[in-house]
């Protein structure tokens, strides 16, 4: 895992995960926006109180280091669900948490501040996949859904999928109540401490992904919160990050 200062930005990306040569990969920080206080300052999401023009040149921002503009981007509602959607052109998605696609420079994307972001990636069949997963979500299968989706647009096997979990809210920080600890009894500690992450990535590993496969950040946004947005951090008045995942190269 390494930040690549890209003008203002420092980009996230995870060094040795994907061939980098068909597939691109990148999560923001919250650093180098010019939004004001608590959105402080590279808000991506326009469904919080921030100005509109700031989000706008944050956009921009964030899609210039990526070497692209907004045009190029399939962003999903998000509404905590299991719907996965297969994209084949840019623009707003409804109702969805998850996409896939298999077409080059389409950039898939999804908007966290705690919750993981599922980075899918099958070299086999040159297709990507990107998942918004917070507990409801993970609760209701948009991993399994996430993964049966490639299986039928693709053909792809479980086997042959590399994951990386980006950063999210670790156990240190989550403190759940008896409601949401039911749903998730093995990664859930007798303080209420739910580890998402460890559950993300359980469900993965069950529908046939290897354990080796799936990688994780290792990084808590909400202990993190200079470099991260976390709503449990900062009491749900915060901005957004954006991961995204992409192909390349369809021949390479």
């Amino acid at each position: 895992m390494f930040f690549q200062r890209l003008n203002p930005l420092f980009i996230g990306r995870f060094a040795k995960l994907f061939h980098d040569s068909v597939f691109g990969h990148a999560f923001s920080t919250r650093r180098g926006g010019v939004s004001s206080t608590p959105f402080d300052s590279l808000n991506l999401c326009y469904r919080t109180a921030d100005l509109p023009k700031y989000v706008r040149e944050n956009r921009e921002r964030f899609f210039h280091a990526l070497g692209t503009t907004a045009d190029s981007a399939a962003i999903p509602e998000q509404v905590h669900g299991r719907h996965v959607v297969y994209v084949r052109e840019s623009g707003e998605i409804s109702r969805t948490d998850g996409l896939i696609t298999d077409i080059p420079g389409l950039h898939l994307i999804v908007q966290v501040a705690d919750c993981v972001p599922v980075f899918l990636i099958d070299n086999l069949n040159r297709a990507v996949g990107l998942l918004h997963a917070g507990w409801r979500g993970t609760q209701e299968g948009i991993v399994q859904s996430g993964i049966r989706r490639m299986t039928e647009h693709f053909g792809t096997r479980p086997e042959e999928i590399r994951v990386f979990l980006g950063p999210s809210i670790g156990a240190c920080c989550y403190v759940v109540g008896q409601e949401v600890a039911d749903h998730f009894p093995d990664h859930t500690d007798q303080d209420g401490h739910l580890d998402l992450c460890g559950a993300v990535k359980q469900l993965l590993v069950r529908e046939g992904i290897p354990d080796r496969a799936v990688v994780t950040s290792g990084l808590c946004t909400s202990c993190h919160s200079d470099w991260f947005f976390s709503h449990r951090g900062s009491g749900g008045r915060t901005g957004r990050m954006m991961a995204s995942v992409w192909i390349r190269n369809k021949s390479a």
